[in-house]
């Protein structure tokens, strides 16, 4: 035994730190086992403690049950370290190098720490760092690590437990190759927070940061200038239960191949925040952001981020359920690609309210795509859309010049928000919807019905009727049929104007009228008009009738089942052709009236099925 290493075997007993001041001071790796299994006495409960030492042979610690705890601080361990299965009370490495840790359910009653700057390079397809199936009592902290794997993960610990915290931060670095990804937690038990502070992943061949199915019992954390990369899937989340927060802050996850945040199924407690300057770039069809199933217990919200996919949709929320409010704010930019929306989010339901404030950027690459695909979600309280990113204009007319597009085939709300009146609303569904559909229109109708606007309901679903002949005719069937659904329009106002059927009426007994009263100045021939008193015994052939028979004849002749008996004092000379004419003009009076009574009780009986 070396004199370092008697030293070493000294301080180990008395709970002093072993300085070797030399680069050559080397100490047997297997001594230090020894050491921790008792074979040189009973060890101080600060445990075997280097500092500036450099091993010598492979540090094998498998099923090693040590009642003292390992510290290398500033060691140099040129072969990686084994410690399957075995058990210590702490593990910390502060600063110098290390060839690897393979410690599959490795034990460790306290603190796991590898931080100050600790570089651990590996080319191993197992990982650089293995901690599969590992427990941590304590934390888990790296801080001002680099850990990089040209072979594999640089950190390999599924289904690792770790009761304290799991700290990145100060400058780390980690670096993997591979399709495990970066840093592979899948399946991990944490039962506090996961922060990450300042810290670089890196995989140019698969995913950085896998959390796939992770049970975290605190909060998901990344914040202040992080950079995530990768050639799969940036942050993994499929499938985790976060109990807390989910936030990321002033962070740049990029993806070149796939989703940048796959987050399928995700269930977070607390609320979801992206804010303060974050930076997403994915490349996937199915989304940048994809949270496809999940279930956030608190509020979505994003403000001041910024999410690009080439080909694809910025986020993808299809069926997710959030159990409070959804906003997007600040200078948020949404960016799709491939005809896909910016924001994709169907058979959603959010419980509160849904708003998107007027800086808020949606683009769709090419521009006729929809920029917000919302059919089939529910929204609970009041709903806000960008006028900005629809209608700059704030239109309210039949027509608009902007060609942004929106999907709100069932989507549902109870209220629109302050800044939207039921005009500009109408005038998306409209202008700004890719192709007619009744829901939206019904919606709309059932939101100012419930506030008793009654009158401006009607003034809706008279115009969802007109799109629909405008944007959906084949819906109607034949040409007759949309003539008749025209002219309903025009004369009812497809049953909810009764007053244009009143005046049409009207009007068609003053044409009835007038056409009796124009009959009776008109000859047929000398001595004769075309309508005049019925010959009797008392009445001669050509006697005038007066001006009340004349009218009286013309309603009597132009009403189908209200006759007026006039006819019977006061005809049509039919036997001319001018009374011919007359009488031609009458039917038409007549057909003018049974489609008016036919409008008339379809608008008050519903009759008439409203398509759509």
């Amino acid at each position: 035994m070396t004199d370092i290493e008697q030293r070493l075997v000294k301080a180990a007993r008395d709970g002093a730190w072993l300085e070797c001041a030399k680069p050559d001071d080397v100490v047997r790796a297997s001594l230090i086992r020894e050491l921790l299994l008792g074979h040189h006495g009973e060890l101080d409960p600060c445990g075997v403690r280097l500092t500036g030492a450099r091993l010598d042979g492979v540090l094998d610690l498998t099923r090693v049950k040590a009642s003292a705890g390992l510290t290398f601080n500033h060691c140099t361990i040129d072969e990686p370290i084994t410690a399957l299965y075995a058990s210590l009370p702490n593990l910390i490495f502060n600063g110098g190098r290390c060839a690897g840790i393979h410690a599959d359910s490795l034990q460790v009653d306290s603190v796991l720490f590898l931080r100050n700057g600790v570089r651990i390079t590996g080319d191993s397809p197992l990982g650089a760092v293995r901690l599969v199936g590992a427990h941590v009592g304590a934390d888990l902290d790296l801080a001002g690590a680099e850990i990089t794997n040209t072979a594999g993960a640089a950190i390999e610990a599924g289904g690792i437990e770790v009761d304290g915290q799991v700290s990145f931060r100060d400058g780390v670095r980690i670096r993997g190759d591979g399709r495990r990804g970066a840093i592979n937690l899948t399946g991990a038990h944490l039962s506090s927070d996961f922060d990450v502070v300042e810290t670089e992943i890196a995989n140019d061949t698969g995913p950085a940061l896998v959390l796939d199915s992770a049970v975290i019992g605190g909060s998901v954390l990344l914040r202040n200038r992080n950079r995530i990369s990768a050639h799969g899937e940036g942050l993994d989340l499929r499938g985790a239960h976060i109990s807390g927060q989910f936030g990321l802050g002033s962070t740049e996850i990029t993806s070149a191949t796939a989703a940048a945040i796959a987050a399928n199924s995700v269930q977070v407690n607390g609320n979801l925040v992206l804010r303060d300057d974050v930076r997403i770039s994915g490349h996937d069809e199915a989304g940048a952001v994809n949270l496809v199933g999940g279930r956030i217990g608190g509020a979505f919200a994003l403000t001041d981020t910024t999410i690009t996919n080439a080909i694809g949709p910025a986020i993808t929320a299809d069926r997710v359920r959030v159990d409070s409010a959804m906003a997007l704010a600040g200078r948020t930019r949404l960016c799709a690609g491939g005809e896909a929306p910016a924001l994709k989010m169907t058979g959603a339901h959010i419980a509160n309210r849904f708003g998107c404030g007027e800086t808020v950027e949606l683009e769709t690459k090419p521009e006729s795509a929809p920029v917000l695909d919302l059919r089939d979600t529910t929204v609970g309280a009041m709903v806000a859309l960008p006028h900005s990113g629809l209608c700059p204009d704030r239109g309210r007319g039949t027509t608009c010049g902007h060609k942004r597009l929106v999907r709100l085939e069932h989507f549902g709300y109870t209220s629109l928000a302050s800044g939207w009146d039921w005009e500009e609303w109408l005038h998306v569904v409209r202008c700004h919807t890719p192709a007619y559909h009744a829901s939206a229109y019904q919606r709309l109708a059932a939101v100012e019905r419930a506030a008793g606007h009654d009158g401006l309901v009607r003034q809706i679903l008279m115009a969802q009727q007109t799109d629909l002949r405008r944007r959906s005719p084949q819906s109607l069937g034949s040409t007759s049929t949309r003539w008749f659904h025209w002219l309903w329009g025009a004369l009812a106002g497809y049953g909810y104007r009764a007053r244009r059927t009143a005046a049409a009426l009207l009007l068609v007994l003053v044409v009835a009228g007038a056409i009796g009263w124009w009959a009776g100045q008109v000859q047929t021939r000398p001595g004769h008009l075309t309508a005049e008193r019925v010959t009797t015994a008392t009445t001669g052939a050509g006697t005038p009738c007066s001006t009340v028979e004349l009218i009286g004849l013309g309603l009597d002749r132009g009403l189908p089942l209200a006759m007026t008996g006039m006819r019977a004092r006061c005809d049509l000379d039919s036997a001319s052709k001018k009374g011919q004419a007359f009488t031609a003009a009458i039917w038409l009076v007549q057909l003018a009236v049974w489609g008016l009574a036919t409008l008339a009780l379809a608008g008050y009986t519903n009759l008439v099925r409203k398509p759509g």
